[in-house]
């Protein structure tokens, strides 16, 4: 399809997006023997006078297409016509039930009449967005479980006892690796499901695997203003730890007990290194430690 015209900005409410460039003839030249359908021309004799044949049109497979004034037809962007917004592919067709983009990354949705939605929220594939005057779609974060309420709970009442503003953030770490060595005790076994779930297990029994010490320390570290991930033993995918960020500098945190002993908060992937039977990974698919 070739291009008569890159282009141009132009505003939509307070989001700057880019109307589309034009196509020269009709898209569907190779589809000759069927004629495409006038859909809605409006009153064209009025607004363009004699003999103006654009507005929109539709393909014998149903995708809808605009023509201009100039007999052009809008192409690899978006367009607004009678008062809506709408965004046409390459090709010429617009879309429906689709995301499109503007600038900056932000995103618009398609309703099913191609036109874009505003101030409204919409679920698509299980996400909740909440579209703006001006259109912008900002995915809004997914509801939380009883379990993660729960665990969030537990998590803030401990650390809320064994810590105070006055420590520093490595300082807290310790305090809460100290907490679960100390409140725990090991057992080879323990459900392993969800981050939740796992964590109230292990805080109210006071007991479970390296899963539970993991999840417990995950809620516990997030309530200390700590962000962190699960970090998992490659040989065997049967040994979890954290990995958690301080200050901006990321640190190993395995608060399970060993037989041999051994203490590792906030510790570096060189001193793992010394125990790496049982913290072997994947160094390249994790933060680097210092």
């Amino acid at each position: 399809m070739k291009k008569l015209s890159a282009g141009k900005s132009v505003r939509i409410g307070a989001a700057v997006m880019f109307t589309a460039a034009v196509c020269a003839g009709s898209p569907f030249s190779s589809l000759a023997d069927e004629a495409p359908r006038i859909i809605y021309s409006g009153d064209t004799s009025e607004k363009y006078g004699p003999g103006y044949v654009g507005g929109w049109k539709q393909e014998a497979d149903g995708r809808f297409w605009y023509q201009n004034w100039d007999g052009s037809y809008t192409s690899g962007g978006w367009q607004l016509i009678d008062d809506k917004w709408y965004y046409f592919d390459e090709e010429c067709y617009m879309l429906a039930d689709a995301w499109a983009d503007g600038e900056d990354g932000k995103r618009y949705r398609l309703g099913s009449d191609g036109a874009m939605l505003s101030s409204q929220d919409i679920t698509v594939d299980g996400v909740s967005y909440t579209i703006a005057e001006n259109g912008e779609a900002t995915a809004n974060a997914p509801a939380k479980s009883e379990n993660e309420l729960a665990a969030e709970a537990y998590a803030q009442s401990i650390v809320a006892q064994i810590t105070n503003d006055s420590m520093t953030k490595p300082e807290k770490a310790n305090a809460i690796y100290n907490w679960v060595r100390g409140n725990m005790t090991y057992t080879a076994s323990g459900p392993k499901s969800d981050e939740a779930y796992s964590a109230l297990y292990g805080f109210r029994r006071r007991s479970g695997c390296c899963y539970e010490y993991y999840a417990m320390s995950h809620y516990l570290l997030e309530a200390a203003g700590m962000p962190n991930i699960p970090v998992v033993r490659a040989s065997d995918r049967d040994h979890y730890w954290n990995l958690v960020n301080v200050d901006g500098v990321w640190y190993h945190f395995d608060a399970t007990p060993r037989k041999s002993g051994g203490r590792w908060c906030l510790v570096t992937t060189a001193t793992l290194r010394n125990t790496w039977g049982a913290h072997n990974f994947d160094v390249s698919a994790y933060p680097q430690t210092p």
